[in-house]
């Protein structure tokens, strides 16, 4: 890469963390792309070459994320370790992921946006498989119960992605509490644990 190309890339990368800052702090709806150019101290037709529009901006920054959230769970399911180590590693991981953005920011896109829903719901399909493949891992083990079927797994992911697509109030209290949002992860894991009396 040469020294225009990293500095293009450089000033890309700016924008797109000033502005998930801004609409971390703010919301989406009240920050301008002047707001944005501004703190990121680029031109608003800089922003414009880059993104042609705020919510053009605002879908490839949910899509980087979304995207690096994926490759950092795939690796994490290769990965040759504890099982118990590797879990508590995917809860660590979403838990850090949930303090770079907040819920809001994710869902209302996805109300507003369909591109941005779409991802989600892309997101999710590739997710789900992947959540999955590492409860089939526990399984093996007996960490997780052999009694719960894969149809079963899949529901129960989907009810806590609707629940949090559709109750709007609860997102801002779980982005203002990170172990709030880590207990609301282990109590997922606690209904995939195996019987303790058996």
């Amino acid at each position: 890469m040469d020294g225009f190309e990293k500095r293009r890339n450089d000033k890309k990368e700016i924008i797109i963390q000033t502005a998930l800052e801004l609409f971390n702090k703010y919301g989406y709806e009240k920050v301008t792309v002047t707001e944005i150019a501004e703190k990121a101290h680029v031109s608003k037709v800089s922003i414009y070459n880059f993104f042609e529009s705020k919510d053009n901006l605002r879908r490839i920054i949910i899509k980087d994320i979304l995207d690096k959230s994926l490759e950092e769970t795939k690796i994490l399911v290769k990965k040759e370790c504890n099982f118990i180590d590797k879990m508590g590693e995917y809860l660590e991981n979403r838990i850090i992921h949930g303090g770079q953005y907040n819920m809001e920011f994710f869902f209302d896109g996805a109300e507003r946006d369909p591109v941005v829903r779409q991802y989600l719901d892309d997101f999710n399909i590739e997710n789900k498989q992947l959540i999955t493949s590492l409860i089939q891992e526990g399984k093996k083990i007996g960490y997780f119960s052999a009694d719960v079927s894969d149809t079963a797994i899949e529901i129960y992911i989907d009810i806590f992605y609707s629940y949090f697509l559709h109750n709007r109030k609860i997102r801002p209290i779980v982005d203002r509490n990170p172990m709030l949002a880590k207990e609301i992860n282990l109590l997922f894991l606690d209904g995939l644990i195996r019987h303790r009396g058996k």
